[in-house]
């Protein structure tokens, strides 16, 4: 009956687990700013359950704050790191072509209206070797590159991120 039991609460922590070993860790709340920045099951399980045991998660949705939006949605800047992070390859290819569906979605993230789109586009297609300067360009140093390149775009420059 014992191995009963440990069997089913292994099971049951399985998919637990699994969600806290992703990069984007519990989301918003007191324990995620707490552990914020250290990897590994053990601070986002720890952050977890600081959000859980203090409910500072719905605070947070409810109120704006410890990094949580009030449509319940995490900020987007983490949105931004977590899509760009999980599709560079696609976002390097797609900014040399100047299109692609990756790209487009890039561009929603960022908040840019489709009337300015196609600017967009160009500017990730002409500077493609500013945004990626290397073969090892990582995902922030591509964002923090597209920001400075779409701060001195006249017509993209009210849609940089904080990065």
């Amino acid at each position: 009956m014992k191995k009963l039991i440990y069997a089913a609460v292994v099971f049951a922590l399985i998919p637990v687990s699994h969600s806290f070993a992703s990069d984007t860790g519990p989301g918003c709340g007191f324990g995620t700013m707490i552990f914020k920045g250290q990897k590994g099951i053990v601070p986002q399980v720890l952050a977890s359950t600081t959000n859980a045991s203090f409910g500072s998660q719905t605070f947070g949705i409810s109120t704006g704050t410890l990094g949580c939006m009030q449509d319940g949605v995490v900020k987007n800047d983490q949105k931004l790191d977590a899509f760009a992070s999980a599709n560079m390859e696609n976002l390097s290819q797609e900014m040399a072509q100047g299109r692609g569906e990756h790209l487009t979605s890039l561009a929603s993230l960022l908040g840019v209206p489709a009337e300015h789109r196609s600017e967009f586009y160009t500017l990730t297609q002409e500077k493609y070797t500013a945004i990626f300067p290397t073969a090892q360009t990582t995902s922030g140093e591509m964002l923090v590159a597209l920001n400075q390149e779409m701060s001195a775009h006249p017509a993209l420059s009210d849609f940089v991120s904080s990065h």
